[in-house]
C-alpha cells in the first residue's frame, strides 16, 4: 500500500502577496494560489531588525483585520531566520492565504493544501 503525504511547502515569497503552491502537470509545474489550507509552519528570514509576518485568510490583498490568522515578529538584525511551528492541526485558512511582510527577505509555509 502506498501512502501519500498532503504536507507541502509553498512557493517562496520575497514580498507581500498571495501564497502559492506548485501544481504538477504531465509536462511542467505551475504556481497557483492556495485555497483551503492548514498552516503548520511559517519559515522566514529577516532583512533587518523587527521583522514581521502577517497572514490573512483572504484570496486578495484586502488585509482585513478580522481575517488576520497569524502575526509573528522576530529578529534583532538582518539574516536571522525563524521557524514558527503551529501546534496540533495548525491554523485553518478557508479562503486562501495573503502574506504581508515587513523586513523579510523571504518566507515559505509548510502545511496541507
Amino acid at each position: 500500500m502506498s501512502i501519500t503525504s498532503k504536507v507541502r511547502q509553498s512557493v517562496v515569497l520575497t514580498a507581500d502577496g498571495q501564497v502559492q503552491k506548485l501544481v504538477n502537470t504531465a509536462t511542467s509545474s505551475t504556481a497557483t494560489d492556495i485555497g483551503k489550507a492548514n498552516i503548520l509552519t511559517v519559515f522566514a528570514q529577516a532583512s533587518d531588525a523587527d521583522a514581521e509576518v502577517k497572514l490573512y485568510n483572504e484570496a486578495d490583498a484586502s488585509k482585513t483585520a478580522s481575517r488576520l490568522v497569524f502575526h509573528g515578529k522576530f529578529s534583532t538584525a538582518a539574516n536571522h531566520v525563524h521557524e514558527f511551528k503551529i501546534p496540533a492541526a495548525g491554523i485553518y485558512a478557508s479562503d486562501g492565504i495573503y502574506a504581508d511582510v515587513t523586513n523579510v527577505d523571504f518566507l515559505y509555509i509548510i502545511g496541507t493544501f
